[in-house]
């Protein structure tokens, strides 16, 4: 993990801050780039962000940032992966390093609210790990360069206000996931289908060749939409053709 540099007045640039990688950093030349590919997509996207909100990079202060890097060599394959292998795999994936957690309670500590920063982005950064599986076998985006997600928290000059976002190169767009049954076939509201697949999960004992679908984490839909109601703090998602942004209003001066 890269050291964190010195703070400015302004804050940190975009290109300044702490990169975790969840494997060891390989040597290769092509692993090198991808890793840089993968920091400037995270970067641009939230440059997309804040053009969209008619805010200028001047007129930020980043207070704190770190990025997080999914080098896994799985997601360049992904699409030829089964779902019993996604799903392998989207389970350790999950399981961020130690240094994760420090990272993120500083940040927490900069916001005034460690607690909430922590559970927070564990739900925005599960959120981006399931558009990182959609992507990978969609899209098979990472080819050339890995996921990753980035976290940024910063100050606005107009409107004046300090913020939270959290930042991905996943499917950058809003997609539906659906419930899956156990024959590996999507749920809709028919009662007879919900029973039927529960008879099976109860009876059947015999093994099932994996589905060639998409895995995912799921539920983080809702995890994001408790976070106004028993947070009360404001969220928002937007959505780019690269990427996507969480983004959470911590505090609003007036």
């Amino acid at each position: 993990m890269n050291k964190p540099p010195e703070q400015t007045t302004r804050g940190y640039t975009l290109k300044e801050g702490p990169v975790i990688y969840q494997q060891e950093e390989s040597l290769e030349d092509d692993e090198r780039l991808k890793k840089d590919l993968t920091l400037a997509e995270l970067n641009h996207v939230f440059k997309l962000y804040l053009g969209k909100l008619g805010i200028r990079t001047s007129d930020i202060s980043i207070l704190g940032q770190f990025s997080v890097i999914f080098n896994d060599s799985r997601f360049s394959h992904w699409h030829s992966m089964s779902l019993a292998e996604q799903d392998l795999a989207l389970t350790k994936l999950v399981l961020l390093p130690p240094i994760y957690g420090e990272l993120i309670e500083k940040i927490g500590e900069l916001a005034g609210d460690k607690q909430v920063i922590k559970w927070v982005t564990k739900d925005a950064y599960q959120n981006a790990i399931d558009s990182f599986s959609h992507s990978a076998f969609v899209q098979q985006k990472y080819k050339n360069r890995f996921p990753g997600f980035k976290v940024i928290l910063f100050l606005t000059q107009v409107p004046q206000g300090l913020n939270l976002a959290v930042v991905d190169n996943g499917f950058g767009e809003l997609v539906v996931k659906p419930k899956k049954s156990f024959t590996g076939q999507t749920y809709d509201d028919d009662i007879m289908m919900k029973i039927t697949d529960w008879i099976i999960r109860l009876f059947t004992k015999q093994e099932r060749r994996a589905k060639q679908q998409i895995a995912y984490t799921g539920g983080q839909g809702m995890a994001l939409k408790k976070i106004k109601i028993e947070l009360g703090l404001d969220y928002a998602l937007h959505f780019f053709t690269t990427g996507a942004v969480f983004e959470l209003k911590l505090k609003n001066y007036f």
